[in-house]
């Protein structure tokens, strides 16, 4: 008991010594108090002067403390190394300077109190909004901070032992800005997306940031890249910064502009974005594998891609030059950043050259089109045109040179070029004017012959091409026409002959005159004895009055070219009897009829007509008599199995031919071949049937000598007549033209054959092949 009341008086006087001590100490911050407002506001003051030297003052350096307007403020207080028997009595808490503390916390021992009553708030503006925390970090907490929080603060610590320690602290309270309002073009951007806007135009874009203490930083970010940091407006109320972009380029399409306003490194910055949407000018237009070569009549595809257009482009297709464009129809599909478009064309020979172009337009954007094309390769077989050299007209003279020229439109190029005149080729031969030099023909010296429609012809790969045909006219000085010379007229004195003259001339219009010479004269006919016939022909009336006035008769013509070298002649003699067929042959036979063909021979100036006779050859008798207009005789009814004999002559009205004579037989019937035969091998060589055919043998050698002597009679007779006649027949006496004998102008052809035709002047020993006399050429006796 004696104890324990010791230790109570112990403590009493403790507490009194503390009381006493803490009023010492109370004094002594009262005289002390206006150093520390004085050290205070000048350590504020070096604050609002931002001393960059970090100088120390008596009290130590101010520490910055921020806090968030709305969160919690810390503001520790250093109590630093103590000795182990040494602790924290008292701790203070003191604002801008301030003798009265507004926060206090007792922690001395022997107190009574409960611990919350050991702290003491005196500042009615931090109440249930502040409080200290000891332990090792003892600090003042302020939850929620306000900016009227925002001061300077100054932390004592008494020590049971050691000397007092005071921090000091500038608590800045931040308070965040609003979130930034973005504007472009005065209206506000509340969805998200900005545009859609075009290609090469500017952008103006506002962003406000209302508040914020300090006054935030705006700074403009695209996808993270800083655009613009500076602001253009900063006011306690509001910070502006204005981002503009003068020209818009593609890569601004869905790109995303933030505007980022901060004002500390506690909270998250304040932001508003905005997606840039843009019209795009279409970026690439390209024609895809363009083909190499177009075969004609074939149908290709062809495909153009358009990329990088937005909205989608306008695709159109043009063939052709840059003065004659054709529109072609396409297909197009669109996709997201890329459009392709295809044509279908057939190719043709008008393709060949132009040019097939791809034009993509924005609509957005009608000046700016992009193109891409390509030129057309078209294989087409050849087309060829045939005209005359330079300074050569299409009529031409004979004797002057001609040149012609083919003109070739092919792909690929022709690899022969061939030459031709009414479908005959022209071949290269220089020794007769034709001369062939890639595609073109000369023609040296032409004449007449030459004259006719010409053609050329190309080919390449692709196949071959003939041109029209050209006609060349070759004008040429009169020419007979083919059988119009040489000709041999017969006619008789007194008798009219109208002998016609008929030439070819280029040009046809031609004047003719008539010569007429002989042996004796030469003289131009009158004009009354000359006619112009309808063909454009010349006809002379010729009547020869005496013997001398046969002769030849010269037709001269003459036209623009020139007149003719050579004249047509025309020879007129006396008429005759004709000459006898010539070639006659039996080209057929059968049991009953024989078939004969000749070639007539000179008529002797009149129509002359032909006569078949046919004979036994035995017994002479006639068996047929036929008169026909030509040589070719087809004899009937005559009896099979027996020898014949065939005579053709010519006739006129002057008289009759010699005579041709053929043999021929017919052949027998079946039945008598089969007689004969039995006939032949039942009597054998003897016998009756012996004996009778000896006296049938000398039966017919009798006949024919009496035959063989009357045909020796009779040519004796007809020799010497005729002998006569070339000593006193006047004009028969004409080379060869002289009158047949008058037996053979007796009978006309219309009679038929009698008893009396029979073979009595000769024997009938004749070959199978004609009768040939040699022909007298009227030309070689012609006057």
């Amino acid at each position: 008991m004696v104890m324990e009341e010791e230790e109570e008086e112990e403590e009493e006087k403790d507490m009194v010594n503390y009381k006493q001590e803490e009023r010492c100490e109370m004094e002594d911050r009262e005289d002390d108090g206006h150093e520390e407002t004085d050290k205070d506001m000048k350590e504020e003051e070096d604050d609002d002067k931002e001393d960059e030297t970090g100088k120390e003052e008596k009290h130590g350096v101010r520490q910055r403390v921020e806090a968030v307007a709305g969160r919690e403020a810390v503001l520790p207080c250093v109590v630093g190394n103590i000795e182990a028997s040494d602790m924290v009595y008292v701790v203070l808490w003191y604002r801008n300077g301030n003798k009265e503390p507004i926060y206090s916390y007792d922690n001395r021992p022997g107190r009574l109190q409960a611990s919350e009553e050991r702290h003491l708030v005196k500042s009615h503006l931090l109440q249930g909004r502040v409080n200290f925390r000891p332990g090792h970090q003892p600090a003042l907490h302020i939850k929620p901070v306000r900016s009227t929080d925002q001061a300077n603060y100054t932390c004592r610590v008494d020590f049971r032992i050691a000397t007092s320690r005071r921090t000091h602290l500038s608590l800045h309270v931040v308070v965040p800005p609003d979130a930034p309002i973005l504007k472009a073009g005065g209206q506000r951007a509340t969805d998200g997306v900005l545009g859609p806007l075009q290609e090469g135009t500017s952008l103006e874009i506002t962003c406000s940031v209302a508040g914020g203490v300090p006054p935030p930083t705006v700074v403009w970010k695209r996808d993270g890249e800083v655009l613009d940091s500076t602001a253009e407006s900063r006011s306690p109320a509001l910070t502006i910064n204005r981002l503009s972009i003068l020209q818009l380029t593609r890569d601004y399409h869905n790109a995303k502009l933030t505007c980022v306003a901060s004002n500390n490194n506690v909270t998250a910055p304040a932001r508003a974005s905005v997606t840039v949407k843009m019209n795009l000018r279409p970026l690439v237009t390209r024609i895809e594998a363009p083909p190499k070569w177009l075969r004609v009549g074939r149908e290709f595809e062809i495909a153009c891609v358009v990329a990088g257009s937005r909205p989608h482009p306008n695709v159109t297709w043009t063939i052709g030059t840059v003065t004659s464009l054709t529109p072609l129809i396409a297909e197009t599909e669109h996709g997201v950043n890329m459009s392709t478009s295809r044509v279908k064309v057939v190719a043709s020979r008008r393709h060949h050259g132009q040019r097939l172009t791809c034009t993509s337009v924005n609509p957005l954007f009608p000046l700016a089109r992009l193109t891409d094309s390509t030129l057309l390769n078209v294989t087409y077989p050849p087309v060829a045109t045939i005209e005359l050299g330079r300074g050569v007209s299409s009529v031409v003279k004979e004797g002057e040179d001609v040149y012609f020229d083919c003109n070739v439109d092919s792909n690929p190029p022709t690899y022969k070029i061939s030459w031709f005149r009414r479908s005959q080729a022209i071949l290269h031969h220089p020794a007769e004017g034709v001369l062939l030099s890639g595609n073109s023909l000369a023609l040296r010296r032409i004449t007449r012959h030459q004259a006719g429609p010409y053609t050329c012809a190309a080919s390449n790969v692709e196949g071959d091409a003939h041109s029209p045909p050209l006609t060349l006219h070759v004008n040429y000085a009169p020419v007979c026409a083919v059988g119009g010379s040489g000709r041999v007229l017969a006619t008789g004195l007194g008798q009219q002959v109208n002998v016609t003259c008929r030439v070819e001339a280029a040009p046809r219009s031609v004047r003719y005159s008539w010569v007429f010479n002989n042996s004796l004269v030469s003289h131009r006919l009158p004009g009354d004895q000359i006619f112009v016939t309808s063909d454009g022909g010349s006809v002379v009336h010729f009547v020869a009055r005496t013997h001398q006035d046969y002769g030849t008769l010269q037709c001269w013509a003459q036209n623009t070219v020139g007149r003719m070298t050579q004249p047509c002649l025309f020879h007129v003699v006396p008429a005759g009897r004709p000459e006898q067929p010539q070639g006659c042959l039996v080209v057929n036979k059968t049991y009953n009829s024989l078939a004969v063909e000749c070639t007539p021979g000179f008529d002797g100036g009149l129509r002359q007509e032909f006569i078949a006779k046919v004979f036994e050859a035995v017994t002479g008798r006639g068996q047929a008599n036929v008169t026909a207009e030509s040589p070719n005789f087809t004899l009937e009814g005559l009896t099979p199995g027996l020898d014949y004999i065939i005579q053709v002559t010519a006739r006129n009205k002057l008289g009759s031919s010699d005579p041709v004579r053929l043999e021929a037989l017919t052949y027998k019937m079946a039945e008598n071949r089969m007689r004969d035969e039995q006939g032949g091998e039942g009597n054998g060589g003897g016998g009756p049937g012996g004996g009778m055919l000896l006296v049938s043998l000398a039966a017919v050698a009798t006949v024919v000598v009496v035959l063989v002597a009357a045909g020796l009679a009779g040519r004796c007779l007809w020799a010497r007549r005729h002998e006569r006649d070339l000593i006193t027949g006047g004009s028969r006496s004409t080379r060869g033209y002289s009158a047949p004998p008058e037996k053979h102008s007796g009978r006309l052809s219309g009679e038929e054959a009698t008893d009396d035709d029979e073979l009595h002047f000769e024997v009938p020993t004749i070959s199978l092949e004609a009768h040939r006399e040699p022909r007298t050429r009227i030309a070689d006796h012609a006057l």
